[in-house]
């Protein structure tokens, strides 16, 4: 829109007043958006951060890390279940899936089961490599560090970056990262966090690291973010269109590490790397600058 103009005789630019927030659910619902179509999201697929609006990808960022604040996410770990073999570059909707891991969603046509825990896909050996058919992610509503007043992305973390090992002294994997801030008082919605993509895994796969506390301006604007409508849509109930974050999902199979299930299922044990536990650590801000103009709104 700064490249053109909108309302003869004007120079384009649009009044303060009206600047920022949230697209009306009138906007969404007469510009024939469906659900999701509208909000932005961040894909890793190809281990690259790439933003995304619906199908479209608007701007990547090559770095193999970024800085963001997680200010919500989803019920529990959700779990995906695909039909057939993962094919590259063919993106499909699953046949099945849970919002909050205990059962199907409302939006499925034909769930497998009534419990997720007592699913055929969900047992050991279901899938290829001796996984799990139903594949379990975490969705994450996000704000870019020194954006906070901007968009709300979606992040869908595949199961390989909440319960893999990560081999380093810095990082961990989303469950252990939120485990070891709360040995120190920390919750994860209130520090910035580091998203690194591991260059040693053969498919996208992230790791996590606490780059500082908020202060108490960002505080609030991070729960602010967190009751607005995008951040709510990126963290409830889905309803499906073809995503190549799904296309990421896919991807996993097979890399899936074992982890703990709900208290209904056989209990199995879980692989967790025993390391010194570290302060959180005071890093530079990250030049996002360059990234924001790039991801700035159309």
């Amino acid at each position: 829109m700064s490249e053109m103009t909108l309302f003869e005789g004007a120079n384009g630019t649009m009044p303060a007043h009206l600047q920022g927030g949230e697209l009306s659910e009138t906007a969404k619902a007469l510009g024939g958006a469906g659900a999701g179509d509208g909000l932005k999201r961040i894909s890793i697929k190809g281990s690259v951060f790439r933003m995304m609006v619906g199908s479209k990808e608007l701007a990547t960022n090559e770095d193999r890390g970024m800085n963001m604040i997680i200010v919500k996410s989803a019920p529990g770990y959700a779990r995906t279940y695909y039909e057939g073999t993962y094919k590259e570059g063919v993106v499909s909707s699953p046949a099945c899936w849970s919002d909050d891991g205990n059962s199907p969603s409302k939006n499925v046509e034909s769930p497998q089961s009534s419990l997720c825990a007592s699913c055929p896909q969900n047992a050991k050996g279901s899938g290829q490599g001796g996984g799990r058919a139903c594949r379990y992610s975490a969705r994450l509503a996000v704000v870019l560090e020194g954006d906070q007043k901007g968009d709300v992305y979606g992040v869908t973390i595949p199961a390989t970056s909440i319960f893999g090992t990560v081999d380093s002294d810095k990082y961990n994997s989303l469950q252990e990262y939120v485990k070891k801030l709360a040995t120190y008082g920390y919750d994860v919605v209130k520090v910035v966090t580091e998203f690194r993509f591991d260059t040693k895994s053969p498919v996208p796969k992230l790791m996590f690291r606490a780059v500082r506390p908020l202060n108490e301006d960002e505080w609030n604007l991070a729960q602010a973010k967190a009751q607005t409508p995008d951040a709510k849509a990126h963290t409830g109930d889905r309803s499906f269109a073809k995503r190549d974050d799904e296309e990421t999902l896919k991807a996993n199979d097979g890399f899936e590490k074992p982890v703990a299930e709900q208290k209904a299922e056989a209990a199995e044990p879980v692989k967790v790397s025993k390391k010194k536990a570290e302060p959180v650590e005071a890093a530079e801000k990250p030049d996002v600058a360059s990234i924001l103009d790039e991801w700035g709104d159309d």
